[in-house]
């Protein structure tokens, strides 16, 4: 059962997870609804870069930020270029792609953070938002994965840098996988299928054939069972079994909506 529940604070409608939030985590993943966009971007998007008006996707932003009572200059953004590069933050980078996406972290898609009060923002239209929060060394991350970056193991990789920089241990995090297209919608063209199959050897059920010789991909599944074979605990992890491309009445999706759409966001902090 997934610990994602479906909130509404301030007039913003998004996803959180009450333990976290108990636990010093301000965490959220946002819907479509309750912003100020029109057309393609109905009504929430967040992001600068898919042709909205700036002005409104940083009205939505403010917002957002302030189901936490914090400002958007709190927020750290990251230029998301379906790599793998994870980036260590703390206050000096605050703000930084928050109200002009040009200065966004570069070559980057993945924060991690042990700076109270930094808000890590990213952003999505059916790549999997993966968090992290480690409750021993208070340490929080969130990592874009879409199919490029579940190639790369992005999710491993940032435990990996958490470790690293806040000693933390993969049995000791807690992580939340948002929702994302999943195996329901993500189809796969015959090239790809077997390159996921060389690289995910002893995977049970990531990727499934039609009975018309069609391949569909489950991108969160495949990411949960990468964390779990590098040491996270299965009941460490929380997934939220929903498909943006599924439900156009409460998500953005890239896929669905052949590209002309607008952007989620994934938002994570340690609470002062």
């Amino acid at each position: 059962m997934s610990e994602w529940q479906l909130y509404n604070r301030k007039g913003q409608e998004y996803f959180s997870i009450d333990s976290w939030l108990q636990d010093g985590v301000d965490i959220a993943f946002t819907t479509r609804r309750g912003g100020c966009g029109t057309g393609a971007f109905e009504a929430c998007n967040l992001g600068l870069h898919v042709g909205d008006q700036a002005e409104k996707v940083l009205t939505n932003r403010r917002n957002v930020l302030r189901i936490f009572d914090a400002e958007l200059g709190q927020a750290v953004c990251c230029q998301q270029v379906h790599g793998d590069i994870i980036q260590s933050v703390n206050k000096s980078q605050q703000g930084q792609g928050a109200f002009r996406h040009e200065q966004a972290i570069p070559n980057c898609d993945s924060l991690i953070t042990n700076t109270p009060g930094v808000f890590l923002f990213t952003f999505y239209a059916d790549c999997i938002p993966i968090f992290f929060f480690d409750p021993v060394h208070r340490a929080v991350g969130v990592a874009h994965s879409g199919w490029k970056g579940t190639m790369a193991q992005i999710a491993v990789k940032t435990l990996k840098a958490m470790e690293q920089e806040y000693n933390s241990r993969s049995g000791e995090v807690h992580i939340a996988i948002g929702p994302g297209i999943a195996g329901c919608c993500f189809q796969v063209a015959s090239d790809l299928y077997d390159k996921v199959n060389q690289a995910f050897t002893g995977y049970n059920g990531i990727i499934k054939t039609t009975d018309s010789n069609e391949f569909y991909w489950d991108l969160p599944e495949t990411n949960r069972q990468m964390l779990i074979k590098y040491g996270v605990k299965p009941h460490h992890i929380t997934s939220s079994n929903l498909c943006t491309a599924c439900h156009p009445e409460l998500f953005f999706s890239y896929r669905r909506d052949n590209g002309d759409t607008g952007r989620m966001g994934a938002l994570i902090a340690l609470k002062h």
